[in-house]
């Protein structure tokens, strides 16, 4: 059975800002850290983090590519938190719109808190009793700082946006860099570059969210001429969208995947009959410009945790090296 992916595009935001005693560094170019956040990678390359909500421990899920913020129905159940209609509805994978949202009065990251967060609320999930992750954590909060993901170190660090351009990768001598850009209009960042597979140029969405790489079924048979009938695609299960829908999943060897200045060969995606805006009549011209902007490709943490990453929303600019593997620990 295929991990639950996450996707949304809205509206309407729903803003998250976190306060924490600044660390500022001594230059006026440097990094001014909010916050230090422990992540892990599980082994189905979920990249979850610790969290308290109004005194509650919890796991959540890390999602670039998620515009809004969500909580399980089940935790809000458990929390006895409060569930209202929202005004503007959001969409995931299949473009079901999901139209109801809680309110969480502490939220804590390591040091950091915020106060009355608003949260969407999504059926899929659980109530984190067994340690599974109660919801995730998108683009409407991560949008307010600058990203650090050290996936081998195991930490996710969160900093200001003022610094100076070309100076956040302090913990390698050289990097690369890459342009990332927006959908059309919108107000939510969740980031999308130029990538290439197989030769075609393709929009690709950064996100932490996706378990593994995955295309739509809609470029794969547009740009490349594939099709489920080919014998090189495979079906390998469902996936699972934010609303609850399942998708049957696909796989296929791809000779080549260019992101940024990394190229990889012989590369597996999942391909899903991924439709976020198949709704987007609906809520009139809120998406119209944004249904032109859906990616191509999710790039997940099958590729990401490979990398050591700054998400510079500030400069709409990602910096990232090859990370160091994780170390086993001495027995």
């Amino acid at each position: 059975m295929l991990p639950v992916i996450y996707r949304s595009i809205v509206a309407t935001g729903i803003a998250l800002a976190l306060w924490a005693p600044a660390s500022f560094a001594a230059s006026d170019c440097g990094l001014k850290q909010i916050a230090s956040v422990p992540i892990e990678v599980t082994a189905n390359n979920l990249l979850m983090m610790d969290v308290t909500i109004n005194g509650i421990p919890v796991k959540m899920r890390v999602d670039t590519g998620g515009a809004t913020s969500v909580l399980n129905q089940k935790f809000a159940d458990r929390a006895g938190l409060p569930v209202e209609s929202m005004q503007a509805a959001f969409y995931g994978l299949t473009g079901r719109a999901l139209d109801r949202k809680t309110r969480v009065e502490t939220l804590r990251l390591g040091s950091a808190v915020s106060r009355n967060a608003d949260f969407a609320i999504m059926p899929a999930g659980d109530d984190g009793t067994g340690g599974e992750p109660v919801g995730l954590f998108g683009a409407d909060y991560l949008q307010n700082y600058d990203v650090e993901f050290d996936f081998a170190g195991g930490k996710m660090n969160l900093f200001d946006h003022q610094h100076c351009v070309d100076r956040v990768v302090y913990w390698a001598p050289e990097f690369f860099k890459s342009g990332i850009h927006y959908a059309t209009g919108s107000i939510l960042h969740t980031p999308m570059m130029n990538i290439a597979v197989d030769g075609k140029n393709m929009l690709g969405l950064i996100d932490t969210g996706a378990p593994t790489t995955v295309m739509r079924l809609a470029t794969a048979e547009g740009r490349l001429d594939l099709s489920l009938d080919s014998p090189d695609v495979h079906k390998i299960g469902q996936g699972t969208g934010v609303e609850g829908v399942k998708l049957d999943t696909y796989t296929h060897v791809f000779k080549s995947l260019t992101f940024g200045d990394i190229t990889l060969h012989d590369t597996t995606m999942m391909i899903m009959p991924i439709n976020t805006a198949a709704h987007v009549e609906k809520i009139g011209s809120h998406l119209k410009e944004n249904a032109t902007d859906e990616p191509d490709v999710l790039v997940g943490m099958s590729l990401l945790k490979m990398l050591h990453v700054y998400l510079s929303y500030s400069e709409n600019a990602l910096y990232y090296t090859i990370g160091k593997p994780k170390q086993a620990a001495a027995p």
